[in-house]
């Protein structure tokens, strides 16, 4: 998952209030800290901030994709060494196991049981003829006597 770069808003419509409030006066000055000067330079340095908050960011997706594709390769030789293992010494060696190859029984067992056909039972005739009948209008079925 790729983590977002992000623009500001604030800073956006701040740039566009510092360009209207320009056109008043380049040198405005409201007292108590409210100048084109200060309000320029908070603009400005919120600005570095979040270009160094998005440099920060590549930086660490970079850094994601690295650690991903060096956990790959690793994962990638350990079976290989694995499987040399294997190669040399044979699956069902000590050493695999201690390699930490395990080994696997590959025998089958049958699994498939054959049941057997129970006899018809006594009551199966009566049923079949209430079955049989003919319903008597309303959907039920009259009573055998």
């Amino acid at each position: 998952m790729s983590l977002r770069t992000r623009g500001s808003a604030t800073v956006d419509k701040a740039q566009r209030r510092l360009a209207l409030l320009k056109s008043i006066d380049e040198n405005l000055n409201l007292g108590h800290g409210l100048s084109i000067e200060a309000y320029n330079h908070l603009i400005n340095s919120t600005r570095a901030i979040l270009e160094a908050h998005n440099t920060l960011l590549s930086n660490l997706e970079e850094s994601r994709k690295t650690v991903t594709q060096m956990e790959e390769t690793l994962s990638e030789m350990s079976e290989r060494m694995l499987t040399g293992v294997a190669t040399v010494y044979g699956k069902k060696s000590m050493e695999y196991s201690k390699a930490g190859g395990s080994t696997r029984k590959r025998t089958k067992k049958s699994s498939s049981k054959v049941t057997q056909v129970t006899a018809v039972l006594a009551t199966q005739p009566a049923q079949a003829a209430i079955a049989n009948t003919s319903t008597n209008g309303n959907g039920t079925t009259p009573l055998l006597q």
